[in-house]
Order: structure tokens, then sequence, then C-alpha cells
């Protein structure tokens, strides 16, 4: 390839990595265990404080059933760093979400680092694993309505 071959191939990587972790937030937010496949591949490794699992669908039932006590939720990443070595990558991220409590005029703040291992597949871009690390979380905060 020629360097401008490789910058342009570098570039797409990123962007689509970037786009992958745009996804995971929705997938996440959403509960779309139907769109699993879209984000994570079939091997898919989940390190949280609520377990280790293998495989997307247990990827799948370990993060969005966590999450089921919340009215909805909302991840926003931010400080993402990309670190691209052919087919692999290794994405690291600042996360901060709201938890909306359920039956409760409340909600809570999160603050956590995810770390993803990626992997090119046919389909584009997935992550093959998932490590997620909390770093601090508010009790219950006043919602406004």
């Amino acid at each position: 390839m020629t360097p401008i071959e490789t910058l342009v191939r570098d570039l797409a990587d990123r962007a689509e990595l970037t786009e992958l972790l745009a996804r995971q937030s929705r997938w996440l937010d959403d509960r779309a265990a139907d769109r699993t496949g879209e984000v994570f591949t079939d091997d898919a490794v989940a390190r949280t404080p609520g377990g280790e699992v293998s495989g997307a669908a247990a990827v799948a039932e370990l993060a969005l059933g966590r999450h089921r006590e919340y009215e909805r939720t909302i991840h926003a990443t931010h400080s993402v760093a990309v670190e691209l070595a052919g087919d692999e990558a290794v994405v690291e991220c600042g996360v901060k979400a709201v938890f909306v409590l359920r039956d409760r005029e409340a909600v809570q703040f999160v603050d956590a680092r995810y770390r993803f291992d990626a992997r090119r597949t046919e389909r584009g871009w997935r992550f093959a694993s998932i490590a997620v690390t909390p770093l601090a979380r508010t009790g219950d905060v006043a919602r406004h309505r």
C-alpha cells in the first residue's frame, strides 16, 4: 500500500470503530438484543462488575439484564483512544451514564472506563471483548420533570 492508501485505511478504520462505539451505546440504551451481532462477535467476552461471560448472547443477557431495573439509560462515551494493529484494535474510552430509576423521581450518574478488543470481520469491525471498570456512582439525585 502507498502511504496515502495506508493513511486512508487507517482513518476509515478509526471512523468505523468510533461509529461502532456509538452503536454499542445505542444498543445498550435501546436494550436491542436483536442488534447484538451488529456490535459484538459471536465469541465475544465481557468482564464487568456484574460478572464474566463468553458468547454474544451471554454478553447481551449480562449487559441488558443489568439495566432492566431502570426506566431508561443514557450512555455517552468520551476521550476515545484507538490503537490499530492490522485487523485487530483496542478501543478505550470514558463513559458517562445516566440511569433513570423506575418508579422513583430520581436518577443516578455513573462514570466508568471501557476497554474493547475489536476485530475486523466480513461484516465490518466488531467488538470481541469488553472490560468495564467503574469509577464513580452518585446516590439518588432528584429528577426534573
